[in-house]
């Protein structure tokens, strides 16, 4: 049985970590196909992993197995899960790294990872990703049942809701994410972005309405537009808006309505 498995997680390349990972799901199911997502999410940060899963899950074809590990509390208490949204697999820890994928998922399965025999023997406390996550994954994608995982979770850990203020005149919420362009991604989803824009403001910059793509300005100039992840987005045209305009996670942003 041939399936996909992607890999996102906080790594890097440079220790090996992914490949132990590879290693194992090869050793397990040598015919499945491993795909890199990513290894560059920002160190503990279950935020940017949990935008990289919403952004990138869509694309992938029903059945897809996704590892994500970015997982700070790695040997504690916190639960594994293997879930299943929308003809996909997810499988990580319960620290709400999957919290976007699972809003407005509509009929889902999730399980707490239980069964030594979807694991390594004696997994490591400081390596689940490896001992926990990949082996599960691997013995799904050979034909193993999501069921025998482990017993039914209706509780998963959620991120925090970040705070969006709504007035007559227009929206108030901050930026949650920086990428490695410097373009800052706002808790502004596009669905809420119900009446023609007038200004986004963030820091000292006011920006003059909506663009669709960032060579609608000039070179060097801010643009506001919605990002390939569904949010509010500043950046500048072949520059970095974090840098250029001074903003960094948490910053205040503010849309006025025409």
């Amino acid at each position: 049985m041939t399936s996909v498995i992607t890999l996102t997680t906080d790594f890097g390349t440079r220790d090996g970590y992914a490949a132990q990972m590879k290693g194992v799901m090869l050793s397990i199911n040598p015919h499945v196909r491993l795909i890199d997502a990513t290894h560059a999410v920002e160190p503990f940060s279950v935020q940017h992993g949990a935008l990289v899963l919403k952004g990138l899950s869509r694309y992938f074809p029903p059945g897809t197995i996704h590892v994500a590990v970015v997982d700070p509390g790695v040997g504690s208490v916190r639960r594994g899960l293997a879930l299943r949204c929308r003809g996909q697999i997810y499988i990580g820890p319960d620290n709400g790294l999957f919290s976007m994928v699972l809003s407005g998922c509509g009929q889902k399965e999730i399980r707490q990872i239980t069964n030594p025999d979807y694991m390594l023997t004696d997994p490591h406390p400081t390596f689940h990703g490896r001992d926990v996550f990949a082996p599960v994954a691997a013995n799904i994608s050979a034909g193993k049942s999501l069921e025998a995982v482990g017993p039914q979770v209706q509780d998963p850990v959620e991120l925090p809701v970040l705070s969006v203020e709504r007035s007559d005149d227009g929206i108030q919420g901050e930026i949650i994410y920086v990428d490695r362009f410097g373009n800052l991604t706002s808790n502004i989803g596009a669905e809420m972005l119900t009446k023609q824009v007038k200004t986004v403001s963030v820091g000292d910059a006011k920006i003059s309405g909506l663009k669709r793509f960032f060579q609608e300005v000039p070179k060097g100039a801010p643009v506001a537009l919605v990002n390939s992840f569904g949010f509010l987005e500043i950046a500048v045209n072949q520059g970095n808006a974090a840098d250029a305009l001074g903003i960094s996670t948490g910053s205040r942003v503010r849309i006025k309505w025409a």
